[in-house]
């Protein structure tokens, strides 16, 4: 048995083992995600000075708040399709670790034509000042 496990044949089957996974993942995305997307957070946190909220409609942006503050965001997820789909909505980045998105997942149904989630940030007590930032990724899938 231990002639038969050479590193060749080891290598052969990790190298098939990894085109197997790949060519599962490559599958995967094809026939089960319908599109993609990804949309930058940011936020300043400030010790003084007042709070402000930003309206920018390309970031989803937190606006300027002190430690300890929270503050809420509404997004919509638009279905104008004829079948129903199922969102995953994740964050990314540094800024990832204060957000909290409800719902994470969910479906939208053509008759519903959208749905909302919710983005809370809740800025920590220790906090420093600064300027932080990350990324929501919003993945539509077949149903």
């Amino acid at each position: 048995m231990a002639e038969f496990l050479t590193r060749r044949t080891v290598a052969i089957l990790a190298l098939v083992s990894s085109l197997v996974i790949v060519l599962t993942a490559m599958l995967f995305v094809v026939t089960q995600v319908k599109a993609a997307y990804t949309m930058p957070m940011r936020l300043q946190v400030v010790h003084s000075g007042p709070s402000g909220f930003d309206l920018n409609l390309t970031v989803a942006t937190f606006g300027r708040l002190h430690p300890g503050e929270i503050v809420d965001r509404y997004f919509d997820v638009n279905n104008t399709g004829d079948k129903p789909v199922r969102v995953v909505v994740k964050t990314f980045g540094e800024l990832a670790k204060w957000v909290r998105v409800t719902p994470q997942e969910f479906n939208v149904t053509p008759e519903e034509g959208y749905k909302t989630f919710q983005a809370s940030c809740i800025v920590p007590y220790d906090a420093e000042d600064g300027n932080y930032t990350g990324d929501f990724l919003v993945v539509v899938m077949r149903k």
